[in-house]
């Protein structure tokens, strides 16, 4: 690898959205919605924006592997934050579902890991994958302007919210379902490599899944 392109534009609004969890993290935490509403939704920016920069300057590997990645922490750390919410016994989602959407994405990460140690070659997201990353940004930012909300002291309105069972919860299967359905897009894709890699067969990643 060219260390010399982690250094473009597009890669290092990649690492900066890294470095935005921890401080996303403490304030959700700290119950200080506002600020943590402002860091995902700038996190969320830095996503659509390295995408288009990268277009333009040509995507590099480090690009195509640490894009989807920054994705999946900064996403995870969201939805532990929402299962983890203190103010409601159980979360405001259960921790089945981000069982399921971390596994696919531990699994994917894995597989992509393999495919260039062994391969050389990097897997970049497909539109699927993307859509499921899109899905899982709006469903976060949406959480958290209703969780905003709660600064209006209204009852009501915290008591909608605050809920096992609410808002954030039924909103939470649409990336749900694309996750899984992005999850088995990327195996069917890849089948072959996998075929290779399960049976120690030859592959060549030039001809193709």
């Amino acid at each position: 690898m060219d260390f010399g392109t982690i250094f473009r534009l597009a890669n290092l609004l990649t690492l900066f959205r890294l470095f935005l969890i921890p401080p996303f993290i403490f304030c959700f935490q700290a119950d200080m919605m506002v600020p943590a509403l402002v860091i995902f939704a700038v996190a969320a920016l830095t996503d659509n924006l390295d995408g288009r920069i990268a277009r333009r300057q040509g995507v590099t590997g480090f690009g195509k592997f640490m894009d989807p990645l920054a994705d999946k922490l900064l996403i995870g750390a969201a939805l532990i934050c929402l299962a983890l919410f203190k103010h409601v016994d159980g979360g405001l989602i259960p921790i089945w579902m981000i069982l399921i959407i971390m596994g696919r994405e531990v699994l994917v990460t894995f597989l992509r890991i393999i495919f260039i140690a062994k391969y050389g070659q990097v897997v970049s997201a497909s539109q699927w994958g993307k859509y499921k990353t899109t899905s899982q940004l709006v469903v976060v930012i949406i959480g958290l302007v209703l969780l905003t909300l709660q600064t209006l002291q209204n009852d009501q309105i915290t008591a909608f919210i605050e809920q096992r069972r609410g808002p954030i919860y039924f909103m939470m299967y649409l990336p749900l379902v694309l996750t899984v359905g992005s999850g088995m897009e990327f195996l069917i894709n890849n089948r072959k490599a996998l075929s290779a890699l399960i049976f120690s067969t030859r592959y060549d990643p030039e001809a193709g899944a």
